[in-house]
């Protein structure tokens, strides 16, 4: 063969390897999650089979290499007979000992079992169709073709029900984009016994998207997938400001080098092979993990406290949104740390303001008003002069305007919600109280901002919308960061 012929040949034989990895990788990894699940009583009578299971599928990828390697430089190297004799012959295991299983299954009555058995038996139906088309993938095109159908059949199925979990365990959020429901779930369920939180996505255009608007720790995504493929998604996220800081993991059935190597010149952080080996995985992940802290560690790390009453909570959700946006665009520079007091594991045995971070020791104060001043503070909370605060959001004021003075620390944002609250004219007492509440703070905020010659002495910002609030809030603290950073002070380290 030429060298156009050569090269093309070990392409083809590159993505024959990689589609028979895969559905090999689900027997396995299901055959070995049913063995961690299933209770020792269990186990004791499921574990001979489930072993024959896992090692008929290592047995199929040491063929995969043996029979289909790059070695192998053209199709008349390959003995095509005896390769898939070898593979149906594994195949026969399989679903044979996974046939045994599933009637055991069916008389524990146990779902998740029988779910875990059909993924077995659907990979094996896979490979085995795989297999009997290698002919066809060498020798001619639409038979060629008509095997990579199998695959566009597989990817237009329903896929499995996404597995989000609610805790971030060690806190971090993954996201997991594969094309394959089997990889997905797989991956998911691996990751949720890690102690981390999972989304899965089945294409790099959905994670792009979710991307935008969601923030995650670390993504594990697919090198092979229809549409936008898994390289092309990594140069997408590492040419966006924003989103080039979110790590990522490759993950590919393809035992190609240079592919491993482009995606890191690309900016992966790393890059697993399937099947991958659950430790392996875990180590991959934790230790990228520990590389994305001890950045933030190293960053300079900003305060930010967020003040408001119970009227605006859309729009603290906006500001935290903002914040995680932003620690993604200045990931290595700095670190951007939201207080928020309903993250706080608040006591009933103190007050909110004994609780919470003072304002005055953050470096940046937002206050975000609309149409409450708040509720009022106790006796035991007293101004300077004796007299007592307005409310909870007047002390979180004027503790930062103090802190200002004394320390031209925090910066200092204030937003205004225009418009009025939507109340029911069924109940006048809670009109009177929310129009008694408006005339409260325009009289609190006519005090501080507004002069006695009717000129403003302190600037705020006015918004409709919680898009307005996003694209204001986002634009200010950007500049305020930068403007930080640029003037080669150390963030303030006072606080406790």
């Amino acid at each position: 063969m030429e060298a156009g012929q050569d090269k093309d040949f070990a392409a083809q034989l590159s993505t024959l390897r990689h589609d028979l990895r895969t559905p090999v990788g689900h027997v396995i990894g299901y055959a070995e999650m049913i063995e961690e699940d299933l209770p020792a009583e269990v186990l004791k009578n499921f574990s001979g089979d489930l072993q024959a299971i896992q090692n008929a599928g290592h047995k199929m990828l040491a063929l995969i290499e043996d029979h289909l390697g790059p070695t192998k430089t053209s199709y008349d190297e390959i003995n095509v007979s005896d390769a898939q004799f070898q593979f149906r012959l594994q195949l026969n295991h399989i679903s044979g000992y996974a046939e045994i299983l599933f009637e055991e299954a069916m008389d524990l009555d146990d779902e998740e079992l029988i779910s875990d058995l059909r993924h077995i038996a659907d990979a094996g139906k896979q490979a085995l169709q795989l297999i009997d088309a290698i002919p066809g993938r060498f020798l001619q095109k639409a038979a060629s073709e008509a095997v990579d159908s199998v695959a566009a059949e597989r990817a237009a199925e329903k896929p499995e029900p996404a597995l989000v979990t609610s805790q971030i365990g060690q806190g971090g959020e993954l996201l997991i984009v594969d094309d394959d429901p089997s990889n997905r779930e797989l991956l998911a369920r691996r990751v949720k016994r890690m102690g981390y939180s999972a989304r899965t996505l089945e294409s790099g255009e959905e994670a792009l998207e979710i991307l935008e608007s969601e923030r995650f720790d670390l993504v594990l995504l697919d090198y092979m997938m229809p549409g936008l493929s898994g390289l092309e998604t990594l140069q997408k996220l590492k040419d966006s400001a924003r989103l080039r800081t979110i790590p990522v993991i490759m993950l590919s059935a393809s035992d190609d080098v240079g592919t491993m190597v482009d995606c890191i010149l690309h900016g992966a952080e790393d890059y697993i092979f399937k099947p991958f080996n659950p430790i392996l995985l875990q180590a991959r992940i934790s230790a990228c993990l520990e590389k994305v802290r001890l950045r933030q560690n190293i960053s300079r790390q900003f305060r930010i406290f967020i003040s408001s009453p119970g009227d605006v909570i859309p729009e603290r959700r906006v500001a935290k949104a903002v914040i995680g946006r932003l620690n993604e665009e200045f990931f290595g520079r700095a670190y951007l740390i939201p207080i928020l007091w309903e993250e706080e594991p608040m006591l009933a045995s103190e007050t909110f303001q004994a609780q919470i971070h003072p304002p005055r020791e953050t470096e940046i104060y937002v206050g975000i008003l609309w149409s409450r001043i708040g509720s009022p503070l106790p006796d035991t909370i007293l101004r300077p002069d004796g007299t007592r605060y307005e409310s909870g959001t007047a002390f979180e004021f004027e503790d930062a305007l103090d802190g200002f003075k004394q320390h031209a620390t925090p910066d200092m944002l204030l937003y205004r919600k225009q418009g009025a609250p939507t109340l029911s004219l069924e109940d006048p007492g809670l009109v009177l109280d929310r129009l008694d509440q408006i005339d409260k703070l325009n009289r609190y905020l006519d005090r501080w901002l507004i002069g006695e010659d009717g000129s403003y002495i302190g600037a705020f910002h006015m918004f409709d919308t919680e898009d307005q609030l996003d694209t204001m809030l986002e634009t200010h603290l950007r500049k305020l960061v930068e403007a930080r950073l640029s003037d080669g002070q150390p963030a303030r380290t006072d606080a406790a």
